[in-house]
């Protein structure tokens, strides 16, 4: 019988048969299966005769030529040591076997590249800045997204780590922010510790220490892209990779002989062995790899034979290539070779040996290589060579380092900076011939970006800094899926615009890292100058299973000119560090929650925001009716006004106006002074009687229709959250309204006020249907806009006459007053209204009749009768309206006072209710279920 491998449990022939003779499971896999251990988990299944075998009873059980072998997959999730087992030799004696086995196998990751950290090039913003808008004002208490100064800077620090650093300007005046009013996105700052620093400046300070507030320009041509990038792609511009394919190649000393080789590069009519681009100068890559004897003592692998052309010493840093992957190591110790003492029968040569170390000599060892004679190849500086010489089929070469250097730049900040050259203790190559070396080198076409100005037109410059970004990290995988380093080699080329050489910079960067990665590199000229810039790879891209694609991310230059203070304005400096924190914020932005300070006035006061437009635009301002506002409906009732001004389209008047409708008010010029005033219930302020009119009273009446508003949206932002809300603003009748009004209030940051200011509106739209106009001479100037007004008129049936005081005597008890028209003493329950000379009215009053003409009134303070002028040609006499107890005129709002040409004042009132302000102290009440859609 044979043992029979098969793909699955389903109907079918086996993948592959072994005959076999007497033995154990165990030692048929460890014959036929290369590094198989018993201890290992197993990925197959075994039935003798028909017998499941547990893998624990493989040792003991003795299989015969005639039995029945059956091996199967093992249905489930395969485990690390699994994998590690197929990946070491895997077939079951066979290749079938491992094909079949590695292509079904779920490797939970262990052969899949990483997915690194990611490095969030999109930094915190701000708002930017346009040129010719307005500085924003804050008014109160604010939300806002301060806008940029100078241009942001975003650098990377110790590769993984990518800061921010911003000026920006929060606005005009003193300005108080608190720590736990600055995010951004939703996050507060004190949420990312310190990944976030700031520094805020009164109007008016010094910044000129702070290195935030330095004027850089970014470069616009470089930097992400529209498609995502996160800037310039140098793969373009690396060079494409060629190498020598030989049927041998042999080293000796500093020579490398091809042997029967041809060019690889795309020239096909090139005939020639070595590449046209490589010349003196040019560095190859050279891969020599010798048999060397490996044995394991004290943890670490011990490696044995030719180490001559190594030049070992320890802590030197090398690379370790075992079957196509590389170690980056560390020798840990070295035992130069011995020679045999001719002299000393007893002498015995002991060849070179070394240990190695990951990261340092005293790192951990080094152990991954299995005992006996084993194929290596050993290096520094990823088996980096320069060429020397080409002479015909032979090139001589020299081995190069990197060599790093530190220092510190002018601001005492650690700098190190890496250079390659000749390593003068490489005593060259020990001769022999190899059938598997390579010898690479690139092709270069020198593909430059650039250049690219790095400051604008009429500006220079004497520093200039560039980012780099490895946004998928720099690393390679071997065919087993280990990471490794890799390397990649970028030039700078600049100079000033109009001079014929560019000074040069060749950076190396190498990193065996799955994260994303980046650096930042700075240049100082000599002398100031418009600097234009190119950048190139001079390493090829490797492709395959090596991540080293590197962009342009970012280049900038410094400008001298930038002030020291900013005045009447508030700044605040940021430094942001940028990470997982701030990469899952949708919106980065940075925001601040601001309190504008007034000077003199209790902070987000209405009266103090009045007074703020006011006295900033130079104007008398009517202190002490805003002061009385302020103390009796303003300040007890909790109104405020919070207000980002920032638009060039908004007026003065518009936000004076804008400021007290946040107080259930309006804003008024009375006397050559601004003022304000509150509408709500209050008593009349005057009387228009037909005396006073130059021309009849019209009254217009609107008839409630479709077309009239019988819902209002209230939209405002609130305080709390600083988003945009909407309160609707129904009644109980109606809460499914057919039309509903779209209102916008700027201000307010509370819901219960959006709610009271948008039932006024929607009380005003259901109840305020008349409206009166007339004329008078000047009568009109004596009220103002939004004065509650009583309009009175002749009309038979109206109840009301108005007539003239032509006669008037009083005591300390009575007035007694003559008039010009007979009185109707049938109106059920007489009243009478007296409009003084300066047009004031005074409230009701109960008459008593003398005659048809004559009455007396109570005496009283407020109607003060010894201030009546009764004989002076000049000044018209003081005005009776005899009505009924039941209706007393018009009572109106003054809407509109026009003055005429002809010395006539033209009136529009309209309708006065109570219950246009019935929901003034209401709370709200929630959203209605329902809402119209129109």
């Amino acid at each position: 019988m044979t043992i029979c491998i098969y793909p699955s449990r389903l109907p079918g022939e086996p993948l592959e048969t072994h005959e076999h003779g007497v033995m154990t499971l165990c030692d048929w896999f460890r014959r036929h299966v290369k590094g198989w251990q018993f201890e290992m988990t197993h990925p197959v299944t075994v039935e003798v005769d028909g017998v499941p075998i547990p893998p624990g009873d493989w040792g003991e059980c003795t299989i015969l030529p005639e039995s029945d072998v059956r091996m199967y997959p093992v249905p489930f999730g395969i485990e690390i040591g699994v994998v590690g087992w197929i990946a070491i030799a895997v077939a079951a004696a066979s290749v079938a076997y491992a094909l079949f086995m590695m292509q079904n196998i779920n490797t939970s990751g262990y052969t899949t590249t990483g997915n690194g950290d990611s490095l969030e090039l999109n930094p915190a913003k701000a708002n930017s800045a346009k040129l010719g808008d307005p500085i924003r004002e804050i008014l109160g208490r604010y939300k806002v997204w301060p806008d940029y100064v100078v241009q942001p800077v975003s650098r990377f620090v110790n590769k993984k780590k990518y800061f921010t650093h911003m000026f920006l300007c929060v606005g005009v005046g003193d300005i108080e922010i608190l720590r736990s009013g600055i995010k951004i996105g939703a996050t507060p700052v004190s949420s990312f510790g310190d990944d976030v620093q700031y520094t805020i400046y009164p109007p008016g300070a010094d910044v000129s220490a702070d290195t935030r507030t330095e004027n850089w320009y970014n470069a616009p041509e470089v930097g992400g892209t529209n498609a995502g990038t996160s800037g310039l792609d140098l793969g373009s511009s690396g060079p494409e990779t060629t190498s020598v394919n030989a049927d041998a190649i042999t080293v000796s000393g500093t020579s490398i002989s091809i042997v029967g080789g041809t060019s690889s590069d795309d020239d096909e009519t090139d005939d020639s062995v070595i590449p046209d681009s490589w010349t003196e100068g040019t560095i190859i890559y050279v891969r020599a790899p010798n048999d060397y004897t490996v044995s394991t003592a004290g943890g670490y692998n011990v490696i044995t034979g030719p180490l001559e052309e190594l030049a070992p010493y320890v802590g030197m840093p090398v690379i370790l290539d075992y079957l196509d992957k590389d170690f980056s190591l560390v020798i840990a110790s070295y035992t130069p070779a011995v020679e045999a003492d001719p002299e000393d029968d007893l002498s015995v040569a002991a060849p070179a040996k070394i240990t190695l170390a990951y990261g340092s000599a005293g790192g951990t060892p080094f152990n991954g290589l299995p005992d006996g004679t084993q194929r290596l190849t050993l290096g520094t500086s990823d088996f980096r060579y320069k060429i020397t010489e080409i002479d015909g089929l032979t090139i001589s070469v020299l081995r190069v380092i990197d060599v790093t250097t530190t220092g510190e730049d002018e601001e005492g900040n650690p700098t190190s900076t890496t250079t390659t050259e000749v390593d003068p203790s490489w005593p060259g190559f020990i001769e022999r011939t190899m059938l598997d070396a390579s010898v690479t080198g690139i092709n270069d076409d020198y593909n430059w970006l650039g250049p690219y100005m790095a400051c604008p037109d009429s500006e220079t410059t004497k520093r200039f800094e560039i980012n780099f970004a490895f946004t998928s990290g720099l690393c390679s995988y071997d065919n087993k899926g280990n990471k490794g380093g890799a390397a990649v080699t970028v030039a700078i080329q600049y100079r000033v615009v109009g001079d014929d050489d560019w000074t040069e910079k060749t950076i190396r960067y190498s990193d065996s890292s799955e994260d994303a990665i980046g650096f930042t590199e700075v240049f100082d000229v000599d002398t100031a100058g418009q600097i234009e810039v190119r950048v190139r790879r001079t390493t090829a891209t490797a492709g395959g299973s090596t991540r080293d694609l590197v962009y342009w991310q970012a280049l900038r230059s410094r400008l001298s000119k930038r002030p020291a203070r900013y005045a009447d304005v508030t700044t605040i400096a940021l430094t942001v560090r940028t990470g997982n924190r701030i990469a899952a914020q949708s919106d980065r932005r940075v925001n601040v929650v601001a309190t504008r300070q007034y000077d003199g006035y209790p902070n987000r006061s209405i009266s103090g925001a009045l007074h703020h437009i006011l006295d900033s635009l130079g104007i008398a301002t009517d202190t002490e009716t805003i002061a009385a506002l302020e103390a009796n409906y303003w300040t007890p009732r909790g109104e405020t006004f919070d207000f980002e001004a920032n638009e060039s389209n908004k007026s003065a008047l518009d936000i004076l106006q804008t400021i007290a409708n946040a107080g259930m008010g309006y804003f008024l010029l009375s006397d050559g002074l601004a003022s304000a005033g509150r509408e709500g219930i209050k008593p009349w302020t005057g009387a228009i009687t037909p005396q006073e009119m130059t021309e009849p009273m019209q009254t217009a009446f609107t008839a409630p229709s479709e077309d009239d508003y019988d819902g209002v949206d209230v939209t405002y932002i609130n305080g709390t959250t600083w988003a945009e809300e909407t309160v609707q603003c129904r009644t109980e009748d109606n809460p499914t309204p057919r039309k509903v009004e779209d209102y916008k209030l700027d201000g307010v940051l509370d819901q219960d006020r959006a709610y009271r200011i948008g039932m006024r509106r929607l009380m005003a739209y259901r109840h305020q249907r008349l409206t009166h106009t007339t004329t008078t001479e000047l009568d009109a100037l004596c009220y103002e806009y939004k004065d509650r007004i009583i309009l009175t008129d002749d009309i038979p049936g109206s109840n009301t006459i108005s007539c003239l005081v032509t006669e008037m005597h009083y005591d300390d008890a009575v007035i007694t007053i003559n008039v010009s028209e007979p009185l109707d003493w049938t109106f059920d329950n007489p009243r009478v209204l007296i409009r003084h000379q300066d047009g004031s009215a005074s409230a009701l009053l109960t008459p008593t009749r003398i005659d048809e003409y004559t009455l007396t009134v109570p005496n009283s303070e407020a109607l003060a009768p010894e201030g009546w002028i009764m004989d002076s040609p000049d000044i018209e006499l003081p005005r009776l309206v005899f009505c009924s107890s039941e209706r007393v005129g018009y009572d109106a709002i003054m809407d509109s006072i026009d003055p005429g040409s002809d010395g006539t004042c033209g009136v529009t009132a309209k309708q006065y209710t109570s219950l246009l302000y019935q929901y003034d102290d209401a709370t709200y009440p929630g959203d209605t279920d329902n809402t119209s859609d129109d």
